[in-house]
């Protein structure tokens, strides 16, 4: 069994609001077996408490990382996954 590995944390700020995006590598299993691959998780933080708050985002590897940083600096809100304009 593999660890989770950190790939990249970032710390957004948009309007005195910040949210903490992470993406590990990790295992992932399904119904053809286990495959390892990222993943990314966006968390409301309390910078102050330093804590996680609620989970907002769900997505996959480093492409998605980038996008939802780029997004939240930009407008506080996530890119629309099915949008493809």
């Amino acid at each position: 069994m593999n660890l989770d590995n950190q790939v990249w944390k970032s710390y957004v700020w948009y309007e005195g609001k910040c949210f903490f995006v992470s993406t590990i590598e990790r295992d992932f299993d399904t119904y053809e077996g286990t495959f390892r691959g990222k993943e990314t998780i966006t968390w409301e933080f309390d910078w102050d408490k330093q804590k996680r708050g609620e989970l907002v985002h769900q997505a996959g590897g480093i492409l998605d990382h980038q996008n939802i940083c780029r997004a939240l600096l930009a407008t506080g809100k996530f890119p629309k996954e099915d949008d493809n304009e």
